[in-house]
């Protein structure tokens, strides 16, 4: 089980940016695989609103957000007082941005390895989550 965060889906929506083809690969490996994905509502808005901002387009971004609602092993976690407390508790603890402690708490409360290409986050979370690059994961995935 799997927590995606938006650095991987929006790294993999742009082929001039480094590791956008493993991001791609990762992503299309767990939809093939099957995989239960645990993620934040947190996630349609960020990948919705960096997908509008970057590309200037609002209705690619709105029709992405759809594929990746729609996707069959995805598990929505909504951002309750209980989630809140935890990721506040996890941002404090590990020093992380906001939205990024929101993504630690659902693999924390979930048991998940959390997908990412955030350098703070694999670096300040290594002790409390299991945390992951797309290219360690296909790694992973293929042995």
């Amino acid at each position: 089980m799997f927590t995606v965060d938006a650095s991987v889906h929006i790294n993999a929506l742009n082929p001039a940016e480094a590791g956008s083809a493993e991001s791609q690969a990762c992503l299309q490996r767990l939809a093939e695989s099957r995989q239960r994905l645990f993620s934040p509502t947190l996630l349609l808005v960020e990948v919705a609103a960096a997908t509008a901002r970057t590309l200037d387009d609002s209705a690619l971004a709105l029709d992405l957000i759809s594929g990746i609602r729609a996707l069959p092993q995805q598990v929505w976690v909504p951002l309750d007082d209980t989630l809140a407390d935890m990721a506040a508790q996890l941002g404090a603890q590990a020093r992380l941005r906001g939205a990024d402690a929101v993504y630690a708490a659902v693999a924390r409360r979930y048991g998940t390895t959390l997908i990412t290409r955030d350098r703070q986050q694999r670096e300040r979370l290594a002790d409390i989550v299991p945390v992951m690059t797309p290219e360690e994961l296909l790694t992973s995935l293929a042995s």
